[in-house]
């Protein structure tokens, strides 16, 4: 909570959360449901995400109509059939992940973005990786600088307050998301790093 509250009262857009047991940020959805609605006691305008990788009908219903979050961030393999199907199911704005190493990999972009609010744009884990995404790595940004996007994106992996400057200046990104760049130890979120960060964001 110390660090949600540290995000908020440094003027974060969004806060996420995510469910994935493989995560060292792994939340039940009954923890995740009473965070939310802790920060929502704090802050009730902040959008707060549930981060969510390949869901099931199960848990989707579950984050519908227990947790419910004003968004869900889709960070697995799914495919665009599928993400018409979560948003038809939850009827809960969607951010879409997609991970790149290379230019073609942004073309997959167009067949998500009639189904969601966003798309976000992260670091191609390598094969052995147990994790889709958290990993502290970054893609070449540059790619980013002509991507005709229909929907709104975030760029993700490798963010931090000493990189945020060169990742804004060769992607053109107007929206960031970060994760393990704010913590002390894999899952530890740092309050200072975390205002850290959004300072230098902001200051951009």
């Amino acid at each position: 909570m110390d660090a949600a509250i540290a995000a908020i009262n440094d003027s974060a857009d969004f806060l996420g959360f995510i469910h994935f047991a493989k995560s060292p940020r792994h939340l039940t959805l009954n923890t995740m449901k009473d965070l939310i609605s802790a920060i929502r006691s704090v802050n009730a305008t902040i959008p707060l995400v549930s981060v969510v990788v390949n869901p099931e009908n199960d848990m989707l219903e579950t984050l519908r109509d227990e947790v419910k979050p004003d968004l869900i961030q889709l960070h697995g393999k799914e495919t665009p059939q599928r993400v018409a199907e979560i948003a038809a199911l939850t009827n809960i704005p969607l951010i879409k992940a997609i991970s790149v190493s290379e230019k073609s990999d942004l073309d997959a972009a167009s067949l998500y973005e009639p189904y969601v609010e966003y798309m976000m744009f992260d670091a191609k884990p390598p094969k052995t990786a147990v994790l889709p995404g958290g990993l502290g790595l970054s893609f070449d940004w540059t790619l980013m600088r002509h991507h005709a996007a229909a929907k709104p994106w975030f760029l993700a992996g490798g963010l931090s307050s000493e990189t945020v400057a060169a990742a804004v200046k060769e992607s053109g990104a107007s929206m960031l998301d970060i994760s393990s760049g704010v913590e002390s130890a894999p899952g530890v979120k740092d309050s200072a790093l975390i205002s850290g960060f959004l300072r230098a964001a902001k200051s951009l």
